[in-house]
């Protein structure tokens, strides 16, 4: 897709290329260290995007990336796998809420590619996609900065971007932006970067004796 873009511009088949390259090593992390089987269903949605954004090009590469992908799609779908991913449900697993938060790092640059697709990126699209990775990541490392980042910057920046795109891109980012902001504000996600106080036994009187 980047040598041969054909009617997707260039800047967007690089925030394209950029979000699938940070799937894909989120994915390999997660299957390799966390044998999470989420890892392995995110490395298939991966491997298909790739193929479909090759797709687009008639070059040499289209090709191999076909064949390279049905062979990733092989390995990944056949029954090895099951032994090396995790079954047994994790029991302080965080809720959906707080997994789309911290999706959104992964999702960000395909979907402002995708969203700006017809007209083209620019500067700004990057920088959106970068504050909303940055709020995202701090957000999952359990940084209150991140959570109101992601209740503030981001909409904010988002509807700043969607207003300056215009056409269906420019309000499906803006849309997405508010999306974000909005689940920012829910008790779950306030939970997950909350530090609990455990509740004290009540102080035994000293006696004068």
């Amino acid at each position: 897709m980047l040598v041969d873009p054909a009617d997707v511009s260039a800047g967007s088949a690089g925030l394209i290329a950029f979000g699938l390259v940070v799937a894909g090593v989120t994915g390999l992390a997660g299957l390799l260290l966390a044998r999470g089987p989420w890892a392995r269903w995110l490395l298939v949605g991966v491997v298909v995007a790739s193929m479909v954004a090759a797709s687009v090009g008639s070059t040499a590469l289209t090709w191999i990336t076909f064949l390279l992908g049905g062979l990733a799609l092989v390995g990944l779908l056949g029954p090895w796998l099951t032994l090396w991913t995790r079954h047994a449900p994790i029991v302080e697993a965080p809720g959906p809420v707080v997994v789309g938060l911290q999706s959104t790092a992964i999702a960000a640059p395909v979907f402002v590619g995708l969203a700006t697709v017809a007209d083209g990126s620019s500067w700004f699209h990057w920088l959106l996609v970068a504050i909303v990775m940055a709020s995202s990541v701090l957000y999952g490392r359990g940084s209150p900065a991140g959570r109101w980042a992601l209740r503030t910057v981001v909409p904010v920046s988002a509807v700043a971007v969607g207003l300056a795109t215009g056409g269906a891109g420019g309000v499906a980012i803006a849309m997405a932006g508010l999306g974000i902001g909005v689940a920012s504000w829910t008790k779950a996600a306030t939970a997950a970067t909350s530090v609990v106080a455990p509740v004290l036994p009540t102080p035994v009187p000293r006696s004068g004796r």
